[in-house]
């Protein structure tokens, strides 16, 4: 690519971002003004008191109010409640109905009282409206201290958090704030577990061929744990089949898998491809692995001068909870309880992974790094480090940031120098573009020359550069700020 395509394509890519950010700004002022206009007609209350809406009055009043305008609570616990009549305003200025009206002044209402840091980001134009009400909306049934958490800790990175992100935490939050309503419903979904085999569909027959069918339909709801390892199990009889000659494709063979798994539980093998193995009967056992995190207040009972037991970040007790970290399953918190229900069964071998001080340095001189130096990577960085990836980590490979060189100076394996990358983003920091010649290259940021300290700058083959750390992605330098000194 010559120097004015060049020039070309960074102005493109310059045009979009400067549009980008103007759309963002505009759909951001008009969304505080649907917050002004809601703060303009709401009920005198005071945020963090419940507040009841038409309370039992009698009946003839209440069906008079009923006819007028009265208040609705559009937001969770805490938030003021609002004038019905005033959705319609809305409704009009922005040419949607009012049901669309009030679920976008239910957002606003939320962000604005519940969730304030995720709202003033969204005023300044630095997280896209509809990141914003996408976590309103998922907080609404969290209590008022609640959302407080889930603003604290979002925050910083709501224009980068997805769905999925947003939902565990919410979920965390319930735990930690309301533990008694989180127990009775996760007993309560225990309750509704269940495992049907549509047996009775067997005579049914193709409506389009007239044929009979020769399968049929399994459905049920299952505890996590036995979740992940029917999967674990279902996953690894799926590979075995390719291995004994088995040609179909993975959803094919996942079924087969699990009627080989119901098979093997008697004792018998009858699997086509595998006539010439005697059967080996075994009985799978759940392998449950504890990873320690603790820190020096913790050791010491106390947390940030609270007392044995408190929150450091809430001040309250709550419940402890545990992080779910299985490489290719949902990330996310679980109780206690449920772990101690895991570990209590027979058939559960359980693993308890030594304590990683994170702020200890190690290194080998090989290349391939073993597993207390896999583990203590893994552990600092949870995700893929490629800007904006998400990628669990466990799943990642190791990448040396500096290319190990054979016969270079040893300790070039290091805790330091080596960083998570899933195989796609390894591949791109590894090869260059077709186009342009150069390939996506990364360092570790330099807190002498003023760079935050703990993160990764990355240069793209346009030239741009991305800082990556714990808590997400950001353009570097950011906006408004100078380019840092590099001498």
């Amino acid at each position: 690519m010559d120097r004015g395509t060049q020039q070309t394509a960074t102005a493109l890519i310059d045009a979009v971002r400067e549009r980008t950010v103007a759309a963002r700004v505009a759909e951001a002022a008009a969304f505080v003004a649907v917050g002004d206009w809601a703060a303009a007609h709401i009920a005198d209350a005071v945020v963090g008191d419940p507040i009841t809406v038409l309370g039992d009055w009698h009946d003839e009043t209440y069906a008079e109010a009923l006819a007028g305008d009265h208040f609705l609570d559009l937001g969770g616990p805490g938030a003021p409640v609002v004038a019905e009549f005033c959705i319609s305003e809305i409704a009009a200025a922005r040419g949607c109905s009012f049901d669309a009206a009030r679920r976008l002044v239910g957002d606003a209402v939320e962000l604005r009282w519940r969730l304030p840091r995720v709202h003033a980001r969204i005023a300044a134009g630095q997280v896209d409206v509809w990141r914003g009400r996408r976590i309103a909306q998922a907080t609404r049934t969290l209590t008022f201290e609640g959302a407080g958490f889930v603003d604290r800790h979002l925050a910083y990175v709501a224009s980068k958090a997805t769905g999925p992100e947003v939902d565990r935490l919410v979920a965390e939050a319930a735990a930690r704030f309301d533990p008694e309503t989180t127990e009775a419903e996760r007993a309560e979904a225990d309750g509704g577990r269940y495992l049907t085999i549509e047996l009775n569909d067997l005579a049914f027959t193709d409506p389009l061929t007239g044929t009979l069918r020769g399968t049929v339909d399994v459905h049920g709801t299952l505890d996590l744990a036995d979740a992940l390892d029917l999967e674990r199990t279902v996953a690894h009889v799926a590979r075995q089949l390719v291995d004994l000659g088995c040609d179909e494709d993975l959803d094919v063979r996942r079924s087969i898998a699990l009627g080989e798994i119901a098979r093997r539980c008697d004792g018998v093998s009858t699997l086509e491809y595998d006539q010439d193995q005697p059967p080996t009967p075994t009985r799978t056992r759940r392998e449950v692995v504890l990873f320690v995190h603790l820190d020096q207040a913790a050791m010491t009972g106390t947390l940030n001068g609270f007392g044995p037991g408190i929150d450091a970040c809430t001040g309250t007790t709550g419940i402890d909870l545990a992080r779910l970290d299985t490489p290719g399953m949902p990330r996310g918190a679980v109780t206690a309880e449920q772990v101690q229900a895991w570990c209590a069964s027979p058939d559960t071998t359980v693993t308890v992974k030594p304590v990683i001080d994170l702020n200890e340095h190690d290194a080998v001189n090989g290349h391939t790094p073993p597993d207390r130096i896999a583990d203590h990577v893994r552990t600092r960085w949870p995700r893929c480090v490629f800007p904006s990836c998400t990628r669990n980590s466990r799943t990642a490979d190791l990448d040396h940031c500096e290319p190990y060189e054979q016969d270079g100076p040893p300790g070039q394996t290091s805790t330091r120098n080596l960083f998570p990358l899933c195989r796609r983003h390894h591949r791109m920091k590894t090869h260059r573009e077709l186009r342009t010649g150069r390939r996506w290259t990364y360092r570790p940021t330099n807190p002498a020359a003023g760079e935050p300290p703990d993160a990764l700058i990355w240069t793209s083959p346009m030239g741009l550069h991305y800082l990556v750390d714990r808590d997400g992605t950001r353009p570097w330098p950011e906006p408004d700020e100078p380019e840092p000194d590099d001498t």
